[in-house]
C-alpha cells in the first residue's frame, strides 16, 4: 500500500522533468519558431480583414465618380449658345426665385454659370452637368443684402456659384473654369449702335411681330412710357417715322406682290403695335401659368384667375420677351375681353377700365431692353441713369456711348428710319391717322 504512491510521486517527478526539459530543448533549438508561427498566424488574417475595406473604399470612390467622368465630356455643356443660355433663364420663377438679390447673384448671372432653377425648392439652384445644388437663401433676421451680414453672405455665394472660385461645382465641372461670356446675352442687331443690317433685320423682325399682335387686338393696349422713351417715340412724328421705316422695310424684304396687296399689309400695321414690338415684347405661342408674372400682387391673382377659368382657350392673348423670359396676360390692359374673341359675350364679365401697360418696367431689370450693360462688364464708372440721360441729349455721338443703350432706346432706330425716308418733314401731314398716312411713303421709300 505504501509502495504505489511512493511509486506514483516518483513517476509524476520523472514526467514532469521530462516535460520541462523536452520543452527547454525545443526553445534552445528554434527559439524563433514560436515568434514566427505567431507571426504567421496574425499576419495571415490581417489582408483578410483589409482586403474588404479597400474594396469598400473603392466602391464608394467608384460611385463618386460617375458625374465626374461624365463632366470630362459633356453633352450638355454649351457656353455658347443663347438658346441654351435662355432655356437655362426660362427655369426661374419670380414666386421661388426671388429677384431682390444682387445683381452678382441674379437669375441671369447664375444662368451664365450653368445653373438652372429648382421650383420645388425656394431659391435653389442646380448644375446642368454636375448636378450639384446650392440653397441662395436670404440674410436671416429681417436684414437687407447692403448690411454686413448680407454683404459676408453674397461674397460666400459668388464663391460656391460663380466662375472664379466656383466651388458649388463639382471640382472637374467645366462651368467652374469656363461660363458663357456676357457677350452672349445681347440683342441682335436693332438700333443699338450695330451696322444697318442689324437694324434692317430688327425692323423686319418689329414688323412681322406687330402684324401678329395686331391680328390678336393687343394695337389697343394703352401704353404709358416712361419720360425718356416718351421724348423719342411718344410724339406724333416719331411715331410715324416708326411705322414708315417698318413699312418700308416689310414692302422691301421679299418679293413685292401686288400694290393692293402690299398697301392692304401695310395698313395692317399699327403704331402701338410696332411700338410694343420695338420695346421687346411679342405674342407669347406657348402660355405657361408658372411664367406668368405682375407688378403687384392683387393683378397677379386676377390673371391667375383669368387664366384658370380658360385654361387652354386662346381667347386671353399673352405678351412674352424672349430674352427675359417674362409672361404677361395681357387681359387687364384690354379695353373688353371681348375684343379679341366674338364667341359667348353674353356670359362675359363686366369689363373693367383698361390699366396703362409700361413696355420697359414689366421687363426684368437686366434684360437688354431695360439694361443698357446687358451683354457688357458691369460699369466702372458711369451708371446706368448717366447713361441714359446723356442718350436723350446727345442724339447719336460716338459709338461706344450708342452701344451702352438700353434696347427702349430707339434714338439711333430713328436716325435709321431718316436714312431710309429721306429729309424730315412728310411725316407731319399724317400725323393725326398714322395707318392712312403712311402708306405712300412706305412705298415711295
Amino acid at each position: 500500500m505504501d509502495d504505489i504512491p511512493a511509486n506514483t510521486r516518483r513517476y509524476t517527478k520523472r514526467q514532469a522533468g521530462d516535460l520541462i526539459a523536452s520543452s527547454l530543448d525545443a526553445v534552445v533549438r528554434d527559439p524563433l519558431g514560436g515568434a514566427r508561427a505567431k507571426k504567421r498566424k496574425t499576419s495571415t488574417p490581417t489582408p483578410r480583414t483589409s482586403t474588404p475595406a479597400l474594396e469598400a473604399i473603392l466602391s464608394r470612390s467608384s460611385t463618386h465618380k460617375p458625374p465626374a467622368s461624365s463632366a470630362t465630356a459633356p453633352t450638355n455643356y454649351d457656353p455658347s449658345s443663347l438658346p441654351a443660355l435662355l432655356a437655362r433663364l426660362s427655369t426661374y420663377r419670380l414666386s421661388t426665385f426671388s429677384p431682390s438679390k444682387p445683381s452678382s447673384l441674379s437669375s441671369l448671372n447664375c444662368a451664365l454659370h450653368g445653373w438652372i432653377h429648382t421650383p420645388s425648392s425656394r431659391e435653389r439652384i442646380q448644375c446642368t452637368t454636375c448636378a450639384q445644388g446650392l440653397v441662395l437663401l436670404p440674410p436671416s433676421n429681417g436684414e437687407s443684402w447692403s448690411s454686413p451680414t448680407g454683404d459676408r453672405l453674397r461674397l460666400e455665394y459668388e464663391r460656391l456659384a460663380l466662375a472664379p472660385t466656383g466651388h458649388g461645382h463639382a471640382e472637374n465641372c467645366p462651368w467652374r473654369m469656363r461660363p458663357c461670356v456676357r457677350g452672349l446675352y445681347r440683342l441682335a442687331g436693332g438700333g443699338l449702335g450695330v451696322q444697318s443690317g442689324g437694324r434692317r433685320r430688327f425692323l423686319e423682325t418689329v414688323g412681322r411681330q406687330a402684324r401678329e399682335l395686331s391680328e390678336r387686338g393687343l394695337d389697343a393696349v394703352t401704353l404709358e412710357l416712361p419720360r425718356e422713351a416718351a421724348a423719342l417715340v411718344e410724339s406724333e412724328e416719331g411715331r410715324a417715322r416708326l411705322v414708315k421705316a417698318v413699312q418700308a422695310v416689310q414692302a422691301g424684304a421679299g418679293a413685292a406682290p401686288a400694290v393692293g396687296v402690299r398697301t392692304d399689309e401695310a395698313a395692317s400695321l399699327d403704331a402701338t403695335a410696332i411700338l410694343l414690338a420695338v420695346f421687346g415684347w411679342a405674342l407669347s405661342t406657348t402660355p405657361s401659368p408658372s411664367t406668368l408674372s405682375r407688378s403687384d400682387s392683387t393683378s397677379s391673382l386676377s390673371s391667375l384667375r383669368s387664366l384658370s377659368t380658360s385654361s387652354t382657350s386662346s381667347s386671353s392673348p399673352i405678351l412674352a420677351c424672349s430674352f427675359c423670359v417674362r409672361h404677361i396676360l395681357a387681359t387687364p390692359y384690354l379695353p373688353s375681353p371681348a375684343g379679341t374673341a366674338t364667341t359667348t359675350t353674353s356670359t362675359t364679365t363686366p369689363s373693367s377700365t383698361p390699366r396703362p401697360f409700361d413696355p420697359v418696367k414689366q421687363h426684368q431689370p437686366f434684360c437688354p431692353f431695360v439694361d443698357a450693360h446687358a451683354g457688357h462688364s458691369p460699369p466702372v464708372a458711369a451708371p446706368l441713369s448717366a447713361g441714359a440721360g446723356a442718350g436723350s441729349g446727345a442724339g447719336a455721338g460716338a459709338k461706344g456711348a450708342s452701344v451702352l443703350k438700353p434696347g427702349w432706346q430707339t434714338k439711333e432706330l430713328l436716325s435709321y428710319v431718316r436714312g431710309l425716308l429721306g429729309p424730315k418733314g412728310t411725316p407731319r401731314g399724317g400725323a393725326a391717322s398714322v395707318r392712312v398716312g403712311t402708306t405712300s411713303a412706305g412705298r415711295s421709300a
